[in-house]
């Protein structure tokens, strides 16, 4: 961070003061305590929230820039995904994490002055919805950022407009090829080749080996189902395993019994002893009731992170659940962290409590936090706030409070952070079958697969 004179940093401590008035217990605060916020080198820094933006008090001079968002009064950055569609049971939470992050926010005085004015718009899983949202968002609204664009379809035919509008894009709920690529977005999510790497040592551990592995796939037949279960065939055939085929289905599909039909005969002629699933929440507790329907209880199931769902395990049956895991890169507000009770109360203040055992609440939260401290390096850096300033500064480090792996946007667009999440003895939201570390010497970080 910049050296700042002594009258600055006398201001600072004064507003510093005040918020930790306002705010009750440092540690616990979300962004401007001790343990808050992201710093310029990475680290937490109590100047992270609070130095440069919130309050009337030691607020800095930025100008308006309405044609991106930034207006007198107001800061709108929006967010895309499906909220009463098939695959809303795996994306509201994160919509429920940003929006309390940025209740507080602005409870706090918000950012240099202004409120956080967040918009959060449903596609139903729909592309054609999502372009209009899009050009809502970018063309109405004029948004300064974007949090979601979920759906891998999606992200795909948005990607140009994205990169044409020079348009940060944060903590996306999906992460494939396309968007590694892409300087735009900023993914706090591993990718779909991290999550076949962890998959991998999830087998192993139940298995013995990857060698003894016969898998087949379930997935949405979907692009990012596709591009799933191709990085989980090239990973179990490089450690020696077979893997048999990838039964696909549709996104709305409520029963699966051809497919149940298909699995049933891989078991019985290709002796398949793994099932990797691809889905949300509500299309795995399609596949998984279909295979407890069908007697096929005795597979073990590694899921991407649309499985890692608390209501997968909480409402899908039980002589399949208790062998089944879903990928994801973040812990659930449920496990004890730095961040654990202002996630609380800033989900009370948003009535957002509902989502406080879903991990991908989590992840909208540590993404909100994250725009914060980019936007305050990029006012540092320029003295203004743009779409073009705030794309340089997220290209930077940022610590997320132990909530994930350090995140290191320099010379990369992706979180390699990933580990197998199941149910938590006591019911309370998921808990990682092993800590990331476990799993992180598996994430080779090689990405690109034709499917």
């Amino acid at each position: 961070m910049r050296k700042k004179s002594v009258l600055r940093m006398l201001a600072l401590l004064a507003v510093l003061a005040m918020l930790a008035a306002a705010c009750g217990d440092d540690d616990d605060t979300s962004a401007g305590g001790d343990d808050g916020g992201a710093s310029d080198d990475g680290g937490a820094s109590d100047d992270s929230a609070a130095s440069d933006d919130g309050g009337d008090d030691g607020a800095m001079e930025v100008p308006s820039n309405p044609d991106e968002g930034v207006t007198d009064d107001t800061i709108t950055v929006g967010w895309m995904g499906d909220l009463t569609g098939p695959t809303a049971s795996s994306q509201v939470s994160a919509n429920s994490g940003t929006d309390s992050y940025f209740t507080c926010l602005n409870e706090r005085g918000g950012l240099f002055g202004r409120q956080i004015e967040y918009l959060a718009e449903d596609d139903q899983y729909s592309a054609e919805a999502a372009t209009v949202n899009f050009a809502k968002l970018t063309g109405d609204d004029h948004v300064l950022a974007l949090f979601g664009l979920n759906g891998s379809h999606i992200a795909t035919q948005l990607t140009p407009q994205v990169e044409e509008l020079n348009l940060p894009v944060i903590g996306i709920l999906q992460t494939i090829d396309i968007q590694v690529s892409s300087p735009q977005f900023f993914n706090t999510l591993a990718h779909y080749g991290d999550m076949a790497d962890m998959a991998m040592v999830q087998i192993a551990a139940d298995l013995g080996s990857v060698e003894d592995a016969v898998v087949a796939g379930i997935s949405l037949e979907v692009p990012s189902g596709q591009e799933y279960q191709a990085y989980i065939q090239q990973e179990v055939e490089e450690r020696g395993g077979t893997y048999t085929k990838a039964l696909f289905m549709a996104p709305g599909a409520t029963e699966v019994t051809a497919q149940m039909l298909e699995l049933q005969q891989l078991v019985d002629e290709e002796g398949v002893n793994y099932v990797t699933l691809h889905g949300s929440a509500a299309s795995a507790l399609v596949a998984l009731q279909g295979m407890s329907d069908a007697g096929l209880t005795e597979l073990p199931v590694v899921g991407n992170q649309g499985v890692a769902i608390p209501t997968v395990f909480s409402e899908g049956p039980a002589d399949v659940v208790d062998q089944v895991y879903g990928a994801h890169s973040f812990l659930p507000p449920t496990v004890e962290s730095p961040q654990s009770a202002e996630m609380a109360r800033c989900a009370e203040l948003a009535g957002h409590t509902d989502a406080l055992k879903d991990i991908i609440f989590t992840q909208g939260w540590v993404a909100a936090m994250v725009f914060e401290e980019a936007a305050t390096r990029a006012v540092d850096a320029t003295g203004e706030l743009t779409r073009a300033g705030l794309t340089d500064a997220l290209h930077g480090t940022f610590d997320p409070q132990g909530l994930t792996c350090p995140i290191d946007w320099t010379n990369s667009q992706h979180s390699p952070c990933a580990a197998a999440f199941t149910a938590s003895p006591d019911s309370e939201g998921l808990v990682p079958a092993h800590p990331f570390e476990f799993y992180s010497d598996a994430l080779d970080g090689e990405y690109g697969i034709e499917y």
